[in-house]
């Protein structure tokens, strides 16, 4: 796929754009929670999977009239997939592989034709941000937060594809604001790119305030940890804790590049999980620590920590540390 096919998808969109990344939309994200009151969180219905094999191609069509190109894609959405149990699955006129090379890209094409082009038209003040298929519209007031979902919903519909009821919702910004609404409210938090966004206490200005920002979400948390208990950190006592270092040293690294741009101390509950895991390496590892309490494998821990404070990329952030 050419790379001016992606220059000429215009606007002020995430996902796959130049010089756009995903701290760039929970940036924006962000600044808009704190200037509107309500957000319409979106979930789109096994999107990959019910993709219209037609329309996709007329939005490619609107963007590049070259004939391999065209070729090419319409042969991708034809081609059968082979599943994990090795049986073959046939697209039927629907669908782009989840997962594929160019699979996100031709997403991004059809939602930037079903979406972007549309709000864009049909309300031009509205603020949202859209990375791939996870979109956050904002608005100042429910009622009519409540009438642009149906439109939403309606605009899909026609476009042959279905919002998620069960995890599309409307979220109120609850901060430190004057007006406040009457009733009670269902929710007040929402997730994006694997953040969690909901009131949290922030220092501005010397000053502590309720904000709505956000930090790594539970289902990350969760997900981490499984891949930390797949690695069997505390089995490795045929390793020196430097090797253990340097194996988890970019994975780590990854986590607090990506999760701890906006809010670094939302990665204490995941490096505790990690503490315990290496505490266990250390009982396993010593004799001296087998039969005794806890605490004193995770003494032992901190000691190497004072020692050593760069053995693990976490332990130069005072938050972190075991």
């Amino acid at each position: 796929m050419p790379s001016n096919l992606f220059l000429r998808i215009e606007g002020k969109y995430f996902g796959y754009r130049p010089r756009k990344s995903a701290h760039d939309a929970l940036g924006q994200c962000r600044i808009n929670c704190l200037r509107y009151s309500w957000v319409i969180d979106l979930d789109i219905k096994g999107f990959y999977d019910n993709i219209d094999n037609e329309l996709l191609l007329k939005a490619v069509q609107h963007h590049t009239q070259e004939k391999h190109i065209l070729l090419y894609v319409k042969r991708w959405l034809e081609a059968p997939v082979q599943l994990s149990d090795g049986t073959l699955h046939n697209p039927n006129g629907k669908g782009t592989p989840q997962g594929g090379v160019i699979s996100p890209v031709l997403a991004n094409i059809f939602m930037d034709i079903v979406f972007d082009k549309w709000i864009q038209k049909r309300y031009p003040d509205i603020q949202f941000e859209r990375y791939a298929d996870d979109i956050v519209v904002h608005y100042y007031h429910l009622p009519q937060a409540n009438r642009l979902l149906e439109e939403i919903e309606r605009r899909f519909k026609e476009c042959k594809l279905e919002v998620n009821q069960e995890k599309t919702r409307i979220v109120y910004c609850r901060r430190n604001q004057k007006k406040r609404p009457r009733f009670k409210v269902k929710f007040q938090k929402f997730d994006f790119l694997c953040h969690t966004f909901k009131p949290r206490v922030v220092k501005i200005r010397g000053i502590m305030k309720l904000g709505f920002t956000p930090a790594i979400s539970q289902k990350s948390i969760n997900r981490i940890n499984e891949e930390l208990f797949r690695i069997n950190i505390h089995r490795m006592v045929q390793f020196p804790l430097s090797k253990i270092a340097s194996l988890l040293q970019p994975k780590i690294r990854g986590w607090i590049n990506y999760y701890g741009k906006f809010r670094l101390g939302g990665l204490k509950k995941l490096f505790r999980t990690l503490h315990i895991r290496l505490t266990k390496w250390v009982r396993n590892k010593y004799r001296r620590f087998k039969r005794k309490q806890w605490v004193l494998a995770l003494r032992h821990l901190q000691k190497i920590c004072r020692l050593e404070p760069y053995l693990f990329e976490h332990w130069q952030y005072s938050g972190l540390k075991p």
